[in-house]
């Protein structure tokens, strides 16, 4: 029997499950991402810079190209996909099963390697990280 990993996740939590004897999931693995729940000007320092317009003696805002909330999110699921190919490389896992928030499903998807990806064996888009092992559980292919 392969070792089967199901990853359940959203932009503040990673829950990490094994497959067991009979179909059921066990958890054994929780990442968590406190800044997820700050709001933005907690994340930041201060307030943007200035720029200055000379031709029009105009002065206007300048900003950061992502939110710092954005940057935690992909910082976080970057985490997240070392966490998976580093257990890959140590033959830990065999299959993998992705569960996360749609917009941060293609945040974790993009941080996987090539290898990695191979061994994802289903994707839901669907952020249902609160929910009890045998609630995922029924949210799962059968085959798992």
């Amino acid at each position: 029997m392969e070792n089967c990993w199901v990853i359940v996740a959203d932009s503040s939590r990673a829950r990490v499950f094994r497959r067991e004897p009979g179909q059921q999931i066990h958890e054994f693995e929780d990442l968590l991402n406190p800044d997820s729940r700050l709001k933005e000007q907690d994340l930041v320092s201060d307030a943007p810079g200035r720029g200055m317009n000379r031709p029009r003696s105009s002065r206007f805002a300048m900003s950061e190209p992502i939110s710092q909330r954005e940057q935690s999110e992909r910082t976080f699921a970057q985490r997240i996909a070392e966490f998976l190919v580093t257990a890959r490389r140590r033959g830990d896992v065999q299959r993998l099963h992705l569960v996360a928030a749609p917009r941060f499903l293609g945040l974790l998807r993009a941080g996987l390697d090539k290898d990695t990806r191979a061994i994802v064996g289903s994707e839901t888009p669907k952020n249902v990280v609160r929910l009890d092992p045998e609630a995922l559980r029924a949210l799962l292919p059968e085959y798992l």
